[in-house]
């Protein structure tokens, strides 16, 4: 582990995985697919009508500066990913045939349900409905301690700190690729 990763105190990080994303039976399966980035939206919007699921189209909010205020503004966190939740499993050829779509994510031993670490980010995204809020965290010295949100959740390794603008660079692994992501916190007081 780095120093940045040092940097930050991820609580009650010793949880496992079926206690943070359990699964339930509207989401037995996960599965993703990739679409053309400028048609994510809609492919996210009309896939649920052609297979019974719940589409989720990751986002993050992040805050632009300007002056002393910001506006909160949102962008894709995974540019063409798109994540499905079903109970149901899926015939890849019914989606393939959106437009925009450009394949259903399969592994090497054909499966079309994601597995282990793949899984396991996707039910962190089905957590937070898709939407990868601000967090919050207070000062421990020169630490930095995430009491609530998504980077609470050490879902990644933290490459990067900017503390005058209260965000952390997170990179992540999905499908052998890495992402990375600038993660916004506010500092909150802790209760004496």
């Amino acid at each position: 582990m780095d120093e940045l990763d040092d940097a930050f105190d991820f609580v009650d990080s010793s949880q496992s995985v079926d206690d943070l994303y359990p699964l339930s039976a509207s989401q037995e399966y996960v599965y993703v697919v990739l679409a053309q980035a400028v048609k994510q939206h809609i492919v996210a919007h009309e896939i649920p009508k052609f297979f019974p699921c719940k589409a989720i189209n990751p986002i993050v909010i992040k805050r632009k500066w300007t002056g002393s205020t910001y506006k909160e503004i949102t962008y894709s966190l995974m540019p063409g990913y798109i994540f499905l939740f079903s109970n149901e499993r899926m015939e890849p050829r019914k989606v393939r045939t959106l437009d925009g779509v450009l394949k259903v994510l399969q592994y090497d031993d054909g499966a079309y349900a994601l597995t282990a670490e793949d899984e396991r980010l996707a039910r962190w995204l089905a957590l937070y409905d898709g939407t990868i809020g601000v967090s919050q965290a207070v000062r421990a010295g020169d630490r930095i301690q995430v009491v609530q949100g998504p980077l609470k959740d050490n879902i990644g390794r933290v490459t990067k700190v900017d503390k005058r603008r209260q965000r952390a660079k997170v990179e992540f692994q999905f499908n052998d690729t890495v992402f990375s992501a600038w993660m916004d916190f506010d500092w909150v007081e802790t209760e004496t």
